[in-house]
C-alpha cells in the first residue's frame, strides 16, 4: 500500500511552485495530496496531529520563505507551530521525520519537485520499515 502524504500549501509561494512544476512537466509524487490554504499561519499543531491520526503517513507544510510572507503574517508563526507539532509528535512516539516544513521562493519548481520527491521516498522507506517490523512480530 502506498503511503499518503498530506501537503498544506500557502496560496502564494507554495502554490506558485506547484503550478510552475506542473507547467514544466515535473510530476510531483502521486502520494502527495495537496490542500491549498490562504497562508500557513492558518495551520496549527492540532490540525497536523489530527491529520496523522486520520491516517496520513507524512505531512508537508509548503509556504513562503521565512520573513517573506505575502499574506502579511509574522514570519515565525509557522516555524513555532512546526516546532510545537514536532514536539507533540515525538511525545506520541511518532517519528518526527514524518513532518516537513518547506519554505520556497515564488515559482521555485525545482526546489518543490526535488524536496517533495525526496520526502516521499523517505516516507515510503519509513512505511516499509514499519510494515517489515510488524510482519516480523507476527511471524
Amino acid at each position: 500500500m502506498e503511503p499518503q502524504i498530506l501537503a498544506f500549501t500557502c496560496n502564494w509561494n507554495g502554490w506558485s511552485s506547484i503550478e510552475s512544476a506542473i507547467s514544466l512537466g515535473l510530476k510531483y509524487p502521486k502520494e502527495l495530496k495537496v490542500i491549498k490554504v490562504s497562508c500557513l499561519s492558518r495551520i496549527h499543531a492540532g490540525l497536523i496531529i489530527q491529520a496523522l491520526d486520520f491516517g496520513a503517513d507524512g505531512i508537508m507544510l509548503i509556504g513562503c520563505e521565512a520573513g517573506k510572507c505575502h499574506f502579511g503574517s509574522k514570519h515565525d508563526c509557522i516555524s513555532k507551530e512546526y516546532k510545537k507539532a514536532q514536539d507533540l509528535i515525538q511525545l506520541l512516539g511518532i517519528d518526527t521525520d514524518r513532518l516537513m516544513l518547506l519554505q520556497v521562493s515564488a515559482f521555485d519548481a525545482k526546489k518543490f519537485f526535488s524536496k517533495t520527491t525526496r520526502f516521499t521516498e523517505h516516507i515510503k522507506s519509513l512505511s516499509k520499515n514499519c510494515s517489515e517490523n510488524s510482519k516480523d512480530k507476527t511471524e
